[in-house]
């Protein structure tokens, strides 16, 4: 799990950081948003790719029989990533998190018994801000959400959750951070889990967690502010070069 949440910190950051980077710019047009995005999921961790366009999962139908695309998919191992990429003045709604999230789960009941034994991780990216009614219901589905405005969780949860964070990061925020973060940064299957001897599939909420959702945007927002003071103060330049990196992989 501690490699998935490598991976995603590592995905999501260059995501945020293109996101910035074209910040004020026209909106970009969707495809090249996609194909833009779908090119920096990494290849060594991630080498089976389906781009935009295709109805299927790898070759597998929706449960229901309805079509459904996928702007960017890789998987590699166990590990699965499906990426929603959305590029709007107005930010993805909660329409766009909740046909992401239903689209996802007719793939994995389509034939459960076999992606039970894989980790979907599934990601908004969005080119522009995300109003928090919106993060906040992407994190009670199961949703990682990438905008310009806030570090991604998984950036923000591998910071906290290094050796020495508290050094440098308030050290009550990371233990609530990682308190809670245990409990609401899971796959999609040990969310929806799939018992092979009954052949159900069974979902139980947490209601505990759920009451902290707030608390967790909170936290998000707080150090993600810490962990840009500490850019600025000892890697000035390391996130403009990145960023004019990603700017040369804009795909039109």
């Amino acid at each position: 799990m501690s490699d998935d949440i490598e991976l995603l910190a590592k995905f999501t950051f260059d995501c945020w950081l293109l996101a910035r980077a074209t910040s004020g710019l026209p909106a970009l047009e969707g495809r090249a948003w996609e194909r833009t995005v779908a090119d920096l999921l990494p290849r060594s961790r991630l080498p089976n790719r389906q781009r935009a366009g295709l109805t299927t999962l790898f070759g597998t139908s929706a449960a229901s029989g309805v079509a459904h695309e996928i702007d960017a998919c890789a998987s590699g191992g166990p590990t699965v990533v499906l990426v929603e990429c959305k590029s709007r003045l107005a930010g993805p709604s909660k329409d766009d998190a909740a046909v992401f999230h239903e689209k996802t789960l007719d793939f994995y009941f389509a034939r459960p018994r076999h992606f039970a034994q894989q980790r979907w991780w599934r990601i908004i990216v969005s080119s522009t801000p995300v109003p928090v009614s919106v993060r906040a219901f992407c994190v009670a589905l199961g949703l990682v959400v990438t905008e310009p405005d806030l570090l991604p969780l998984p950036c923000v949860i591998r910071t906290a959750s290094r050796l020495g964070a508290d050094i440098h990061l308030r050290e009550t925020l990371l233990q609530d951070l990682l308190r809670i973060s245990e409990y609401s940064h899971v796959s999609l299957q040990e969310r929806w889990r799939f018992d092979a001897c009954s052949a159900e599939i069974y979902f139980k909420p947490d209601p505990p967690f759920l009451k902290e959702i707030d608390d967790l945007l909170w936290l998000q927002e707080e150090l993600s502010c810490d962990i840009m003071e500490l850019y600025a103060a000892h890697r000035p330049d390391a996130l403009k070069r990145r960023a004019q990196e990603l700017v040369q992989k804009l795909r039109p």
